[in-house]
């Protein structure tokens, strides 16, 4: 059998066993996973997964407590499923970034390994970086400061991984030096609304419709992740 073969059987693997830990640790599993591993960061989206509990916070408007609970648990998983990947890859990650929209209940998981710091393959995108790049320092003009740098890579067929860097404005790094997470995990939700009103923009470079958007942050080295998930 081919090594692709093997390698899409370990991926599914790893779905199933992520799916039976959320369930075990939530008490509800989502309706489906699906992993991808490209240049040694390994992505998990997720759909349909929130509980009664999370609801009920949504719906009250208590937005930063469903995060809160789903962060607390989600590190948890996290500690068991990198052993998991591990047996199964022969991979190690150290660290985790993940970011969920409870509007279209869907989710996002990437581990990597923050002591490789891993290159983003840009060559074959470079002309959508460069779109990108122009649209998100027009975007973010008003929001925060604008990249020093945009690299991008396409995780799998409908998915685009874009790290930006240099865009913390110096309170930010303030406020992370003081250890004030809960009001940089409050500024990234209100800078992901402002993004997900310009989702028509990111429409025009990617030239599909973007289904789901996500952002994580990396305060430790000033940057942040966005992920765009484009419809087939």
């Amino acid at each position: 059998m081919s090594t692709t073969y093997h390698q899409q059987e370990d991926l599914l693997q790893l779905s199933s066993t992520f799916s039976k830990m959320l369930k075990q640790k939530f008490g509800k599993g989502p309706e489906s996973c699906f992993v991808t591993n490209q240049s040694n960061k390994l992505t998990i989206y997720i759909r349909n997964f929130i509980t009664p509990a999370e609801e009920v916070l949504v719906e009250s408007n208590l937005i930063n407590l469903a995060y809160n609970f789903r962060y607390a648990v989600i590190e948890r998983v996290f500690q068991e499923f990198k052993n998991e990947v591990e047996t199964v890859l022969g991979l190690t990650f150290t660290s985790y970034h993940t970011d969920w929209d409870y509007d279209n209940n869907t989710g996002i998981l990437m581990l990597e390994n923050s002591s490789t710091n891993e290159r983003l393959e840009t060559s074959s995108h470079s002309k959508l970086t460069t779109k990108l790049f122009e649209k998100m320092s027009s975007i973010c003009s008003e929001i925060h400061k604008a990249p020093s740098s945009i690299k991008m890579l396409k995780l799998n067929q409908n998915m685009f991984l874009a790290e930006c860097k240099g865009t913390m404005l110096q309170i930010e790094k303030v406020l992370y030096q003081k250890k004030c997470i809960e009001m940089l995990q409050f500024r990234s939700i209100e800078i992901k609304k402002s993004y997900m009103i310009q989702r028509a923009s990111f429409e025009e470079v990617f030239g599909k419709e973007v289904e789901g958007l996500f952002m994580t942050w990396d305060y430790k080295n000033d940057r942040f992740y966005i992920f765009f998930y484009l419809q087939s």
